[in-house]
């Protein structure tokens, strides 16, 4: 009965947040504006702090490195691979973009701080930045010639000025450069991260409202969206996924969080920029269902995983 209730502590509020989310897109109680602005509030000021101060207080050493060459082989793979069917069986122009990166920011660093605090956050947060590696240049070329026509130097200036960027290698600058320890020496480090930290506070709960309030699912097209899932979920959240564990399994030493954490990024879903990088309305459709399916698919190993942690 303690088990149970330790894990319903864990995934209550999750499901509470995307419960209104959807009823609050069912009820009109919000418009999509709202929930953009909110959003934008996250992903802007929130997320960025969240890595900031993870980044900043993280032990950087071998596992992370470990972590970040399991994370880059599957994408890239999967990458390559989209682009290949994508001239063929699914003609969707923002396939890709399925394929080359996992939901870390809006959901994958709000799951790792609620099963492990705020301080593990890094782990998911070095994931993020090494995705970026294949991620950046997949949003660069499915950018391209999309009606407003945007100069490859412009996206990637763009991608590079992002508050999540910037914010990442500030952190790991001060980390790695010794400048954390000594602001923390001279007491300014914890003014520094309660200050970041009390903006980090809302990030989980806006992002899960608004996973909630973007689940989309069209009849029309359930066929190729369910198809593209299943690839997705057996090239990542069963291959990539069982070959990551075995790896760390073999490798003396490796923190138990960190095996979680790998295997929380492998089922994460697709990442939700996809939609937004089509050019019809079929890849926006496509797109969406994917992502909400996927998002179904890890919260449900997310509370498997609770009843391990919790």
């Amino acid at each position: 009965m303690e088990k149970i209730l330790s894990v319903a502590q864990v995934i209550a509020p999750i499901f509470t947040a995307i419960f209104l989310g959807m009823l609050a897109k069912r009820k009109s109680l919000m418009t999509p504006e709202e929930v953009r602005g909110l959003q934008q509030f996250v992903v802007k000021f929130g997320l960025p702090c969240v890595v900031f101060n993870s980044c900043l207080t993280a032990k950087m050493g071998g596992e992370a490195l470990l972590s970040m060459g399991l994370c880059l082989v599957p994408l890239v793979i999967g990458t390559l691979w989209s682009f290949r069917v994508k001239k063929g069986k699914f003609r969707y122009h923002n396939l890709p973009q399925l394929f080359c990166a996992h939901e870390t920011g809006m959901l994958g660093i709000p799951l790792t701080i609620t099963l492990f605090g705020a301080a593990e956050s890094y782990r998911m947060g070095v994931l993020d930045l090494t995705q970026a590696i294949v991620a950046y240049p997949v949003i660069a070329i499915l950018s391209t010639d999309t009606g407003e026509n945007p100069s490859l130097g412009r996206i990637v200036k763009g991608v590079l000025c992002s508050p999540l960027v910037i914010m990442s290698a500030l952190g790991l600058t001060l980390n790695l450069t010794g400048a954390a320890a000594w602001m923390d020496s001279v007491g300014i480090g914890s003014i520094v991260t309660e200050s970041v930290g009390f903006l980090a506070e809302p990030v989980s709960a806006v992002m899960l409202f608004s996973v909630g309030y973007n689940f989309s699912m069209d009849k029309s097209m359930r066929g190729d969206i369910f198809r593209v899932s299943g690839i997705h979920v057996v090239g990542y959240s069963l291959a990539a996924c069982v070959a990551s564990q075995i790896i760390l399994a073999i490798v003396p030493g490796v923190d138990a969080v960190t095996k979680w954490v790998m295997l929380l990024y492998c089922v994460l879903p697709a990442s939700y920029l996809a939609p937004g990088l089509g050019r019809k309305q079929a890849d926006y459709t496509l797109a969406s269902g994917v992502c909400s399916v996927l998002t179904v698919v890890t919260l449900v190993v997310f509370c498997v995983i609770c009843a391990f942690v919790a």
